[in-house]
């Protein structure tokens, strides 16, 4: 399975929709977002979602705003909507945080229990492995630290990851 992932969108919809374009371009088979989504850039990838009848995952990041309405609930075609979500994707054991509990996102790393932890909040494309757990950043769709504007797909199948820059 080929998963898109983006992060750090913070309700900037003309960013996300570049980022969602690259990641369709892809052949991304579902959606991974992890944090700082926005309530716009939410609706939009719930959207895509239903227009590409994919599933999506999203963690909440700490400038969601965890108890506002707008992030109750499920909007349609987003499967996972919380601080940490915990799914399946090809057979292997995924979850995606934001990553500003550094506490949490390190537990989850270093648990021993997933293939794949994705995470965003620091802005910047990386790569780790943590024993048996890769854990990626895709970057951000919208705010980049030190560089361009990114987005990541992942094949689960393979392992590969790319980072596909957004212009």
């Amino acid at each position: 399975m080929v998963l898109g992932i983006l992060s750090d969108t913070h309700n900037h919809v003309a960013a996300a929709r570049r980022g969602l374009e690259a990641l369709a371009e892809a052949g991304a088979e579902a959606l991974v977002h992890c944090g700082d989504i926005g309530e716009d850039v939410l609706d939009l990838l719930s959207a895509e979602c239903l227009a590409r009848g994919i599933p999506a995952w999203a963690a909440l990041g700490n400038c969601d705003g965890w108890g506002d309405a707008a992030y109750r609930g499920r909007p349609a075609g987003i499967e996972g909507l919380a601080r940490q979500v915990h799914f399946a994707a090809d057979g292997k054991a995924c979850a995606v945080v934001h990553g500003d509990d550094l506490r949490a996102l390190w537990q989850l790393a270093n648990s021993g229990t997933l293939d794949y932890l994705f995470t965003g909040h620091t802005h910047r494309p990386e790569l780790e492995r943590v024993g048996r757990t890769t854990v990626l950043n895709p970057g951000s769709a919208a705010r980049p630290r030190n560089g361009m504007a990114t987005v990541a797909f992942l094949d689960t199948a393979s392992g590969d990851a790319k980072w596909i820059p957004l212009e």
